[in-house]
């Protein structure tokens, strides 16, 4: 009976969490003595069973304690009493008030599902927070490794997208010389814009050489011929009832339509683009590294997704197999007789590349997001952080060298994003 209380295993399976201790201190001078910090590991989306947890998620919000620095969730290690309808907090033992409707129904025999003791994890459903959306993900792949490499990681990534759900949006940008944008709501034959890898494109840029904001131009000049013509305002020509018609959507929608589509429509023709992923065609001297143009394709990838869920969650994966030689962000040049930046030459200021680097993956960044300037490091005035972008970067390297971890760093931790 004692090993079976502390089975790490069996509490994970039964809660989803891993905690790093198994005894809560009882006074401030054991909290004092405890080596290790509090802390806990959480599976979101683990799938324990019903004798573990709720078989739905909760359609309410949580009770939660009243103190102003604490705010706990109601949970089965609450002390109730049911005669005076309280319930005590065991973090900060202050007593509580069930709300009317709880008081009115809650008694010894009948709990809410937050007090049953085996359901000491829930899952709450908030009604005040809307709808988020599916998930999206843009898979950002660098073609300049060798074929081996690009047949694995071809292979990992079409095993990843098995596993999404139907209606996760994705989207694949390929890069090395130029980048590829690749338009998966084609039908046919496989279709990519190319963009050239030496400069930073603005989202509204990004939308206008990728014909997303075609439409949105068309739709504008035939309302205002409409005006023109008939005197009334726009959106009330009879043939596009209010006001429907090309661009209606905006080029966020013509996004989604083309580049970051549900998994469910667009998984045969990512499959295809995929298997036929090949290297870099452009010629490369034997005294030149390979022309990598990851800062202009992160651009771009960021740019999309601010165009298309501006104010959705999402996630850029950048997979890359050597350091940005190309374009803003440049990390070493393309010469094999420079080398990569060394701690001397940090130290000594001597690195003319790592400065503007970090500069333009801070503005990536801070883009949309209310942050700081590229090289100036001040905050963008009139910003609104409440609208923030909350597009995450995962960046996942494979190289013996040195990929410029050390420059994309703010880029990666400031959007919450990954480096593995």
């Amino acid at each position: 009976m004692q090993e079976q209380a502390w089975d790490v295993a069996a509490t994970e399976e039964q809660s989803g969490t891993r905690l790093s201790f198994h005894c809560w201190p009882s006074s401030r001078l054991e909290a004092q003595r405890c080596v290790a910090p509090f802390g806990a590991l959480v599976t979101p989306i683990k799938k324990l069973p019903n004798t573990c947890a709720p078989p739905t998620a909760l359609q309410y919000d949580p009770i939660r304690c009243s103190t102003t620095t604490c705010h706990a969730v109601l949970n089965p290690y609450c002390q109730v009493d049911f005669r005076s309808k309280l319930w005590v907090c065991p973090f900060c033992l202050n007593r509580n008030h069930f709300p009317s409707h709880y008081a009115e129904n809650i008694s010894e025999s009948n709990l809410p599902a937050e007090l049953i003791p085996q359901y000491a994890t829930c899952e709450y459903e908030l009604p005040s927070v809307p709808p988020a959306g599916p998930p999206a993900f843009l898979f950002c792949v660098d073609t300049c490794s060798v074929a081996e490499e690009l047949a694995e990681l071809a292979d990992s990534l079409q095993q990843a997208i098995n596993l999404l759900p139907d209606d996760a949006l994705v989207g694949l940008i390929t890069f090395g010389t130029n980048v590829q944008v690749h338009e998966l709501g084609f039908g046919g034959i496989p279709k990519t814009y190319v963009l050239r890898g030496n400069k930073e494109y603005a989202p509204g840029k990004i939308g206008e050489l990728l014909g997303c904001n075609a439409n949105v131009a068309y739709a504008a000049q035939n309302a205002q011929q409409h005006q023109q013509q008939h005197g009334g305002p726009p959106g009330t020509n009879p043939q596009q009832p209010n006001g429907a018609g090309p661009g209606a959507g905006g080029p966020s929608a013509d996004v989604l339509e083309r580049f970051l589509l549900p998994v469910s429509e667009c998984s045969m023709t990512l499959e295809s683009i995929l298997d036929d992923l090949r290297k870099d065609p452009w010629p490369v001297p034997a005294d030149k590294r390979v022309a990598r143009c990851t800062g202009s394709a992160l651009s771009v990838a960021t740019g999309l997704m601010d165009l298309a869920i501006p104010r959705r969650g999402g996630r850029v994966m950048l997979f890359t197999g050597g350091p940005c030689t190309s374009g803003p962000g440049t990390i070493v040049g393309r010469l094999k007789t420079e080398t990569m930046r060394s701690h001397a030459d940090l130290v000594k200021n001597a690195e003319p590349l790592h400065g503007p680097a970090c500069d333009f993956y801070a503005s990536l960044a801070h883009r949309n997001r209310g942050g700081k300037n590229q090289g100036t490091g001040k905050t963008s005035a009139g910003a609104n952080p409440s609208t923030a972008a909350t597009h995450a970067v995962d960046v996942f390297a494979c190289s013996l060298d040195q990929v410029g971890m050390l420059e994309m760093g703010e880029l990666i931790e400031a959007t919450g994003g990954l480096m593995v």
